[in-house]
């Protein structure tokens, strides 16, 4: 067989500026111009043309490529000609759309088109066990390239997110929500941005793979999901109309959501703050603010930012819950890792928080919600304990939620400040009282656990997300004094056992998913349960404890309450390391109850929440993740 390649002529003709094959350029050769390969790039046994991008003369690629690209953007604009933009992208197809795979049907429809700047490379899936599976699993894979889910695939994943999506921070309407993903075709104005859209697939996902639904398999790589969010996360604000930012929001709070169950905490304070930094930016924190905006930089014109006013009723709900929605995690996550606030709630730069408390999504749905009202320091007055006789107050549940993540870090950070820094003794122990009884008169006003049966399971996991928030906060307030003071170690075990009493009053171990926030919670109580044992070794011998049945009650107590943590360990990261740093603990002090060798904390849990292994942080009580 003849190999032999034509020889060069040892001549060069002299090309004019920029008519050098693109190859040639970029490796800086000599380039002699040859259609359709250069004499350069065949002695390198290069197997395909050359590109040129001289105007004179098009290669058939990118002849083709222009072709496809002309008639693909014509075939949008016949489907949607009202949503065509004036100057949008070329939009492509996919080039792998005509390739089947197993388990797809011969028969699939034509689908949407995306940008091709902005989709991934397309990365198949493993096969499925089912037909079923696997053509979710295709349609999982297409949508990484933009194509919409099937309206069944999609209905599923939907169905299993809203199903626990009070646990994951969701704070817009529902239906409207659902109604405008399923109904309105891609790039209408009213459909929800992409980036929301694939986290909600994302999380719905994440709870199909751990559930019964699955039908045997992981039918769907949750991967792809997450890529295409995180692709289209920061092009948001882009110009985006007022109720597409808040949708930003959201979709920032569910990514990080997603990222402490997983264990990678760093990627989720990334999006937790971006979520409570576009609140403050877009003035959410003073929603009807009875306070006259002033410049505090007297010879600066502030650049105005805030969003423009809400279309309707349910827009300014969705503003509002979304504040608080944000301000939740934001109190919670900064107990957890130490870290500052961004709704901080002070008079610098107009940080006040002035939204008033959040209502039922129901409550915005029937109309105006007395449309003269304006507010004024929220936050301080509740703190303060004062009436302000609203229309409402914190009834719902979102605002109860928020009024007990606001105690639960007020009383970490007032409890911090004891030490031989406080100058003001005085002033620190009328804080700590008014604080300590704010907290008696607030868990007072609280729904009784035993008195949800009947109720709906969102409804009982959110009241005992909120009374363990309110044990936890009375817990850290007297932390600081609970080796010196009776009275505090005292309210510090009895709060303790009452967050062990809220997990089996409403069985909290037959939950599916909870607010992951919840494993600081119940490692702070396991430090007092352990503190507790500690005390009881320290009395001398011959003394009889006040209560003789202490010890044993209190290693009841710890094993109930590690073996409600170890149920949800193994699925959540976040939860799964604090339950490891505690068994640790319990090893070196040889407490080292029952249930603490179901190696729940095994496994790729640990892993994850290896960085902060053995150290101590800011939190009083439990542990926090250190970088």
């Amino acid at each position: 067989m003849n190999t032999t390649r034509p020889k060069f002529t040892g001549t060069h003709t002299s090309l004019t500026r920029g008519s050098a094959c693109m190859n040639c350029r970029r490796r800086k050769l000599r380039c002699d111009g040859t259609r359709p390969v250069c004499n350069k790039c065949l002695s390198t046994d290069r197997a395909v043309e050359c590109g040129y991008t001289d105007v004179q003369t098009r290669s058939r690629t990118q002849i083709l490529e222009e072709n496809i690209a002309v008639l693909e953007a014509r075939i949008r604009e016949l489907e949607y000609p009202d949503n065509v933009p004036a100057s949008g992208p070329i939009l492509l197809h996919n080039p792998l759309s005509g390739i089947l795979r197993p388990g797809q049907p011969s028969h699939t429809p034509r689908r949407r088109m995306v940008p091709v700047a902005s989709s991934p490379e397309l990365s198949y899936l493993s096969e499925a066990s089912s037909s079923a599976d696997s053509t979710i699993e295709y349609y999982a894979a297409a949508s990484e390239i933009g194509e919409d889910l099937p309206p069944d695939i999609a209905s599923r994943l939907l169905d299993h997110f809203f199903a626990h999506s009070s646990q994951l921070g969701w704070f817009m309407h529902p239906s409207r929500f659902r109604n405008a993903l399923l109904q309105l075709p891609e790039g209408h104005n009213d459909r929800p941005i992409p980036a929301l859209i694939n986290a909600v697939y994302l999380l719905g996902t994440t709870i199909l793979l751990h559930s019964t639904d699955s039908r045997g398999g992981p039918p769907i790589d949750e991967s792809v999901f997450l890529s295409r969010a995180l692709c289209t996360i920061g092009v948001v604000l882009a110009g985006a109309p007022s109720h597409q930012v808040v949708q930003g929001i959201q979709a920032h709070v569910l990514l990080a959501m997603y990222h402490y169950k997983i264990g990678l905490y760093i990627e989720g304070r990334h999006q937790s703050d971006a979520a409570a930094s576009l609140i403050m930016a877009c003035g959410l924190h003073q929603i009807r603010s009875a306070e006259m905006p002033h410049n505090l930089l007297s010879f600066v014109d502030i650049v105005p930012v805030k969003l423009t006013e809400p279309r309707d009723q349910i827009e300014e709900g969705e503003r509002i819950n979304g504040m608080w929605a944000v301000f939740v995690i934001d109190r919670c996550w900064a107990v957890a890792f130490g870290a500052p606030l961004i709704i901080a709630d002070n008079d610098a730069s107009g940080s006040q928080i002035d939204t008033p408390w959040p209502l039922d999504m129901e409550t915005y749905e029937r109309g105006p919600v007395y449309p003269n009202f304006q507010s004024r320091g929220t936050l301080r007055n509740f703190l303060a304990g004062i009436n302000t006789s609203w229309p409402w107050e914190n009834h719902s549940q979102l605002a109860q939620l928020g009024a007990a993540s606001a105690l639960f870090n007020r009383a970490t950070y007032l409890a911090s400040c004891w030490g031989p820094r406080v100058t003001d003794i005085n002033a620190f122990y009328a804080n700590f009282v008014s604080l300590d009884l704010r907290i008696e008169e607030f868990k007072s006003q609280l729904i009784s656990l035993d008195s949800l049966e009947g109720t709906t399971t969102e409804i009982v996991r959110n009241m005992h997300s909120i009374h363990l928030l309110v044990a936890a906060a009375f817990i850290q307030l007297h932390s600081a004094f609970s080796q010196q003071n009776v009275g505090s170690r005292t309210k510090c075990f009895v709060s303790a056992e009452e967050i062990v009493h809220a997990n089996e009053l409403s069985k909290a171990h037959e939950f599916f998913i909870i607010n992951p926030i919840l494993g600081i919670v119940w490692a702070i109580a396991c430090q007092v349960f352990m503190r507790e044992l500690i005390f009881v070794r320290s009395v001398p011998l011959g003394t009889a404890p006040l209560l003789p049945d202490r010890p044993i009650d209190t290693r009841a107590s710890l094993d109930k309450l590690l073996a409600t943590i170890s149920v949800f360990a193994p699925g959540n990261a976040f939860i799964n390391h604090q339950l490891s740093r505690v068994q640790q603990e319990l090893i070196g002090s040889d407490f080292v109850p029952r249930c603490a060798g179901s190696g729940a904390a095994g496994g790729h849990g640990t892993q994850l929440a290896g960085p902060g292994r053995g150290k101590k942080g800011s939190v009083v009580l439990g542990h926090v993740v250190v970088f």
